[in-house]
């Protein structure tokens, strides 16, 4: 018998007001260009000492994830899935041009060390204490679906009981310029940024919402037109109340690689405040097609 998949608690720091749902009643609104995170105050997260160790991703990682932990009771979950698109774009543009200015016999390692993808994930887990399994996934536009989708098969399957699962992405000047350049942003978007985590359990105690599935649909079907029928064909085999898509979210926290995260977080804000019960969360910015799809807890 498959085990169900509750989430305790939700988080996120974007361009929206952090670490909190009132944004929610009140969101911001905002024009074309590039724009950066609400950072809140690090204080009740870590000390400055700590602070100035951490670039600014890395600080969002953290405070996201204590946040989650603080409020679910979960203090050292089974497990770790961390999506980014990126990675910590900031520490890698810092040890590049240390790179090309000083050459590759001087440069310290820390720089390096901290611009690796799964250094994301493994502050996490040194900060909690946590040794359990702990796996990085960076794919694209569909990270956090495959982080989350890690999260939900294993406690489905009994393998573990808790998970924390988290989307982290940041965006500087010079990777706006490089991603207007590939085409990946339009002039016209809201270029963000933004750090999202969830604390699963296999327990519906203190729930806020059941994970009801997690797919990632592949597009073989060339033009947008295959696309479109494709997603058609999946809002109709769910039949959600609330269908929430990718544009329909990037009016909110703008275009980055976790999206999706945010995304999530808000809907489960939104089945937590009685507003729906059946959302469908749609992640179709790239080729491939992210569904995860939330309702209410039975009895709740």
């Amino acid at each position: 018998m498959r085990q169900k998949a509750y989430i305790r608690a939700a988080s996120q720091i974007s361009i929206q007001k952090p670490l909190c749902d009132d944004w929610m009643r009140e969101p911001m609104e905002y024009s074309q260009g590039l724009h950066h995170c609400l950072d809140p105050d690090w204080g009740p997260y870590f000390n400055p000492i700590q602070s100035r160790r951490m670039g600014n991703l890395m600080k969002r990682a953290l405070a996201t994830s204590l946040q989650v932990m603080r409020d679910s009771g979960i203090g050292n979950p089974d497990a770790i899935m961390t999506g980014t698109g990126l990675g910590c774009v900031e520490n890698t543009e810092i040890f590049l041009e240390k790179m090309c200015r000083e050459g590759e016999e001087m440069l310290p390692p820390t720089q390096f060390m901290q611009s690796t993808h799964n250094t994301i994930g493994s502050l996490v887990a040194i900060n909690i204490h946590c040794t359990g399994y702990n796996c990085t996934y960076s794919q694209d536009e569909i990270s956090f679906e495959s982080a989350l989708l890690d999260a939900f098969l294993q406690i489905s399957s009994g393998e573990i009981e808790s998970a924390l699962a988290g989307s982290h992405d940041e965006i500087t000047d010079t990777s706006y310029r490089f991603l207007r350049e590939s085409l990946w942003l339009d002039e016209k978007d809201v270029a963000s940024e933004g750090s999202a985590a969830l604390m699963l359990s296999s327990s519906q105690e203190k729930a806020l919402c059941e994970i009801a599935d997690v797919r990632i649909f592949r597009t073989p079907a060339k033009g947008a037109n295959g696309k479109a029928r494709r997603l058609d064909e999946i809002v109709d085999g769910y039949g959600a109340e609330y269908v929430m898509r990718s544009q329909d979210y990037m009016n909110l926290f703008g275009k980055n690689f976790s999206v999706s995260g945010l995304a999530c977080v808000a809907g489960v804000g939104l089945i937590a405040n009685g507003k729906y019960s059946n959302i469908l969360i749609i992640n179709d910015l790239g080729a491939d097609i992210g569904l995860v799809h939330l309702k209410k807890p039975c009895g709740n």
